[in-house]
């Protein structure tokens, strides 16, 4: 019987600290997605200043390249066949990534204009959601230096603290 109870606190402990590790997951992971669409765009750039692609074929190309065919927003809008705007805005709100509402908007700037404009008016807007995503990427890093360490600990002192008033 004391040993189903040790048992019990010990798992309290363990699942406590796996939900502070995963909620500070989420830091990181905001950090790299938004790293892993700036790097996206710049490939998008140059793909649209030099050659003559369709998006989604842009879009198929950075998918595998950057994102080695995971599930991406690159991927899912290759995936719909609407309007250009619609499609992107789709990808972009039914993602699984970790954004927050700021970075969906600015990421939604990109389709107001895409695929609508010459090529100098859509490398202008790459180039303005690029400058924005800079400013979210500096953000999303204070905030993950900031709680990453937080949700851990938290997680961690959670778990001890129902143990011990368990005990």
């Amino acid at each position: 019987m004391l040993f189903l109870k040790y048992l019990c606190l010990v798992l309290i402990i363990v699942i406590t600290t796996y939900i502070g590790f995963y909620k500070s997951k989420i830091f990181s992971n905001r950090v790299k997605n938004l790293k892993d669409v700036k790097s996206s765009l710049n490939i998008f750039k140059t793909k649209i200043e030099f050659t003559y692609e369709p998006i989604k074929d842009i879009f198929k190309e950075i998918s595998k390249v950057v994102y080695q065919d995971n599930e991406n927003i690159f991927k899912s809008f290759c995936k719909l066949d609407d309007d250009v705007t619609i499609s992107w805005n789709n990808a972009v709100q039914n993602s699984k990534s970790d954004f927050n509402k700021d970075d969906r908007e600015i990421l939604m700037l990109l389709g107001k204009m895409l695929g609508k404009t010459d090529k100098s008016g859509q490398i202008s807007q790459i180039e303005l959601v690029d400058n924005f995503l800079d400013k979210q990427i500096l953000d999303a890093e204070e905030e993950k230096k900031k709680n990453e360490k937080l949700y851990r600990t938290l997680g961690v002192v959670s778990g001890l603290v129902i143990a011990i008033i368990l005990v």
